[in-house]
């Protein structure tokens, strides 16, 4: 039998949703050109500009930005391509105007690349007034966000410091929550708004439709019509095959002022990878893989110590051999068997049935267990055989797959 000496070194640190992020596959939440909310009988005149960073030193970015129209699915929407050279930074000011020739327009922007780039965006409002000073721009900043934060089935994410405390633009602050489909296909949406000690205070339903952008303008009192202060909006996909990158603006009614609020996340595709535990205690019994993509495990594997009587063996296991990926439940954890022959080189020795079940965790780690049952044995393998093996497991988002 062929024994494996494997090791695994690697950091069980989250990724930050708030870092900026390089990717192939960008999104900016809510971008837009032209009028908004009108307070005390001044209108907003919101414009959007980003710059897109190449740090590549050596090959050029060809990136292709996409708008994504509000309130409708966009299967061919406008495209626009830029070549981004070698540590350049391109500056796209009034991008919805100035690239696309697109006014009274608002939406989000997807962006893929050909390298992995960094991708920043200011909302702003052109129209504001500063007594003694004249009229300038306020704004807010967002950061593009990897597809790979999508939230999808069985999965949520929070927006946190939301405040409405009047009806519409009567008070002080408003909230607004931009939401954006990732995917090409629609998903169900369950938003639940949540006060400051982390209770319920109501609930409404959404849908997206593929490559859909929407914004729920006054999004607390949407949910529920009181006004309210220290709140926060959770995002949960109930339904459907899309996923959902979200964001939120807290807006000052007075100077017109929006700040930005991006979603709470960590990856949750890509390659995971971290060590197994043994059963008995925080002994090291080995090493393990996933990747998980589009809702779903697409593919694990490792090594793990066989007890073997006295002495153990150090056995390979892998899902080479399922028909296709596991499907996440609607709480996200998943559950699947895989059989695997071991051979002396000659035989089969035994075979053992590994059942790998897990769960993501709110740090962005995932963790759970592996059980082995191993069966069929004989001569000098006998004492391989022993049922109800468990050992835990944790793992750490390491990229993309």
């Amino acid at each position: 039998m062929k024994k494996t000496i494997f090791s695994f070194a690697v950091s069980l640190t989250a990724a930050s949703a708030l870092a900026l992020t390089a990717g192939t596959n960008l999104f900016v939440p809510t971008l837009g050109h032209g009028t908004g909310a009108q307070v005390d009988g001044v209108a907003a005149q919101w414009r959007g500009d980003i710059w897109v960073f190449n740090p590549s030193m050596a090959d050029t970015a060809n990136v292709s930005i996409y708008l994504l129209l509000r309130n409708q699915a966009n299967p061919s929407p406008l495209v626009r391509t830029i070549a981004v050279s070698p540590g350049e930074t391109r500056y796209l000011s009034d991008i919805v105007l100035g690239t696309f020739g697109a006014d009274n327009t608002f939406g989000a922007l997807h962006l893929t690349s050909t390298l992995p780039i960094v991708v920043t965006g200011v909302s702003y409002d052109a129209n504001v007034t500063v007594a003694n000073k004249g009229v300038g721009p306020a704004g807010q900043f967002f950061s593009a966000t990897p597809a790979d934060f999508a939230v999808g089935a069985g999965n949520s994410t929070d927006v946190i410091g939301l405040d409405q405390d009047g009806i519409g633009t009567t008070g002080t602050w408003r909230s607004n929550l931009a939401l954006v489909e990732t995917t090409g296909a629609p998903v169900d949406l369950l938003l639940q708004r949540l006060d400051g000690l982390g209770a319920i205070v109501g609930s409404m339903t959404f849908h997206l439709d593929g490559f859909e952008a929407a914004q729920i303008n006054n999004a607390l009192t949407t949910i529920v019509a009181s006004p309210g202060s220290n709140q926060r909006i959770r995002v949960r996909a109930t339904g459907g095959s899309g996923r959902v990158i979200v964001a939120g603006s807290r807006v000052n009614n007075t100077t017109g002022d929006p700040s930005s609020v991006e979603m709470t996340g960590t990856h949750l595709s890509g390659q995971f990878q971290g060590l197994l535990l043994t059963g008995s205690g925080p002994g090291v019994d080995g090493g393990i893989k996933l990747v998980m993509g589009s809702g779903a495990l697409t593919t694990f594997g490792g090594v793990a110590d066989i007890p073997c009587g006295s002495s153990s063996l150090t056995v390979e296991f892998s899902a080479d051999v399922i028909t296709g990926p596991v499907p996440l439940n609607p709480d996200g954890t998943f559950s699947t068997l895989v059989s695997i022959p071991y051979s002396d080189g000659s035989s089969v020795a035994f075979t053992t049935d590994w059942t790998l079940a897990g769960a993501p965790n709110p740090d962005g780690t995932w963790s759970g267990t592996l059980m082995s049952n191993t069966h069929g044995g004989t001569g000098d393998f006998a004492p391989c055989n022993a049922v109800g093996i468990s050992r835990q497991w944790r793992v750490g988002w390491t990229g993309s797959s």
